[in-house]
């Protein structure tokens, strides 16, 4: 950290003494995104192509990541289950066996008798892509972040000069968020993607409407509504309302045929969608207006997604992690925001959080925003971004619980911003000197040495073989030997409960190993008996939370020995 600093502190007194030969260097720089400017649509394609090769190239070079929070193994479950053509599986005669976190997983005679994940099927499609494909869910991902930053490109082309819609597109396929995202399966790009796509069709509808903005403005919203639904909704309104005031004040010269043109499109993508998700809510809950989350929420949470509802009674566990986790975990967070000092503490907390994923470990990118006082100064629909993040910001503040993924919506108007605020500062010249610019090859410099911060420590996270990594090697080294197997899993009193064992495929008795909760001799039986012919193993595990072990040399290890009834 010493040298880091070192080394920050030897940069900025160059840019301070020379600044010339920092806006040199962004000279050069500006040519080669100038020319690649001057073809938009090879360009925006190139971002995708490039940024698909360099997930893969960095999954062989921090490794393959395993999956380990409870979304993860939501998704992989829905990805299953697109792959072998089905929306939801039949309910499992001993169902209770197999709960998981965030997974509808009820018995036969339930009136929602599915199993599937509760989360909107963005994610799992995307999964399914990689499955199918390749026979590896994660190339998924990696297509996931290649489409979402080929749109943010797409996007800025709209918002900026062609050169920093370049230099944009490039950024984001090097941000370490969107690089998280492309390693590991809990989402986040499919929202962004939606979101980049409403804000370049914005800012191309503003100059013009053509039956293209309509479009893929519908198809933005429909994608975050098939991500991440809440925070889709808030982006899609924002710029619906940017969008009927902006043809409000062109009513006196925009024609009426050249609008419906533009919104036909929107209205037929609008409609397609609803009726899909209809039909998608009918299969998974037996009512098209209910979504397979709210379901899920009924059954299991206690604390609310918003701070200001009330909770729910506890219901009925059948097992102590499953209950530590909504009546402990997740209703602590609920009732830590409850007062307004709390609230405003819990603010802190998730803005932080945020800001550290977004604008960098050492929030690097948040010296650009610093110039968004003269942005907003200039005028113009730059103030509709800026201040669609504000309100965004505010708006989720609300919900109890935050993490990037959430707020991947609002991804194309963040960066928007970002690049806003950058190019501001790239025409800063006090003094005649060209100090603004190269605070930009500052902030470019910086950008990139938090990217390769960022790959050290994923490689060190892979490399690490925690609890998921050894429970990959279980499920491998079993389907070698061959034969099927059960493994039941008995957790201590201090397992983290952000650490589950306990997941499986779609097809449960069809699978080699299977993984179920241990309830005890007596109903354990029901459960051997089930699975007859079966090799049964016990799996004990009392994990500490991750920011424990991450404190230890070496994770603590686990051992498959045989089941004694």
């Amino acid at each position: 950290m010493m040298k880091i600093l070192i080394a920050a502190i030897l940069l900025t007194a160059v840019a301070i003494w020379k600044p010339r030969w920092f806006s040199r260097l962004l000279r050069g720089v500006e040519k080669i995104t100038g020319w690649l400017g001057r073809h938009p649509r090879w360009t925006v394609l190139l971002v995708g192509v490039l940024t698909f090769g360099l997930h893969g190239g960095l999954t062989l070079v921090v490794g393959r990541s395993a999956p380990h929070i409870h979304d993860e193994f939501a998704n992989l479950l829905a990805a299953d289950t697109f792959a072998k053509g089905r929306l939801a599986n039949p309910a499992h005669p001993l169902a209770e066996f197999f709960e998981e976190i965030h997974v509808l997983c009820e018995p036969p005679d339930s009136p929602t008798p599915v199993r599937m994940s509760k989360y909107p099927p963005a994610q799992g499609l995307m999964l399914a892509l990689g499955q199918v494909a390749v026979g590896q869910p994660i190339v998924g991902m990696w297509f996931s972040v290649a489409l979402a930053c080929a749109a943010l490109c797409w996007a800025f082309f709209a918002w900026m000069p062609p050169r920093w819609a370049v230099l944009g597109g490039v950024l984001v396929a090097l941000h370490p968020v969107l690089l998280k995202w492309g390693q590991v399966y809990w989402g986040g790009a499919e929202a962004m993607l939606g979101g980049a796509l409403v804000a370049g069709a914005f800012g191309r509808f503003i100059k013009g409407p053509r039956p293209s903005d309509g479009f893929w403005f519908a198809v933005g919203c429909v994608w975050m509504a098939l991500s991440r639904p809440f925070e889709g909704l808030l982006v899609a309104l924002m710029a619906g309302a940017g969008l009927a005031v902006w043809i409000w004040k062109q009513r006196a010269t925009l024609e009426i045929k050249v609008l419906r043109r533009a919104l036909l499109p929107a209205a037929i993508v609008g409609g397609v969608y609803l009726g899909w998700q209809g039909y998608y809510n009918a299969r998974l809950t037996g009512d098209y207006f209910k979504f397979p989350y709210m379901v899920y929420e009924e059954r299991y949470a206690v604390a609310p997604f918003l701070v200001w509802m009330k909770p729910r009674p506890e219901p009925t566990y059948h097992h102590a992690l499953i209950r530590e986790h909504f009546v402990g975990y997740a209703r602590e967070e609920y009732d830590a925001q409850q007062s307004l000092k709390g609230f405003a503490r819990q603010s802190v907390v998730k803005i932080k959080r945020l800001a550290r994923d977004y604008l960098g470990r050492f929030y690097i990118l948040a010296i650009p925003l610093l110039a968004l006082p003269w942005v907003w100064r200039r005028g113009g629909w730059a103030r509709f971004a800026v201040g669609s993040v504000l309100g965004f910001g505010v708006l989720t503040l609300q919900e109890t619980w935050m993490w990037d993924r959430y707020v991947a919506p609002i991804g194309g108007f963040l960066f928007v911003t970002i690049l806003l605020g950058l190019r501001q500062f790239s025409v800063w010249r006090p003094g005649g000197r060209p100090w603004g610019r190269a605070m930009v090859v500052l902030v470019l410099l910086g950008f990139l040495g938090q990217t390769a911060l960022w790959m050290k420590s994923r490689r060190w996270e892979n490399h690490r073989q925690d609890w998921d990594y050894q429970r990959q090697q279980m499920i491998a080294q079993l389907t070698r030997e061959g034969g099927q197997h059960l493994i039941l899993v008995r957790y201590g009193p201090r397992q983290s409960v952000h650490d589950d064992w306990v997941h499986n495929g779609a097809d449960i008795d069809g699978a080699p190993v299977v993984w179920a909760r241990d309830m005890g001799a007596e109903k354990n039986r029901r459960l051997l008996e089930y699975f007859a012919g079966r090799k049964v193993w016990l799996l004990e595990s009392e994990l500490p939370v991750a920011q424990v072990r991450d404190q230890m040399k070496t994770p603590p290890r686990h051992e498959l020995k045989p089941y004694q009834p």
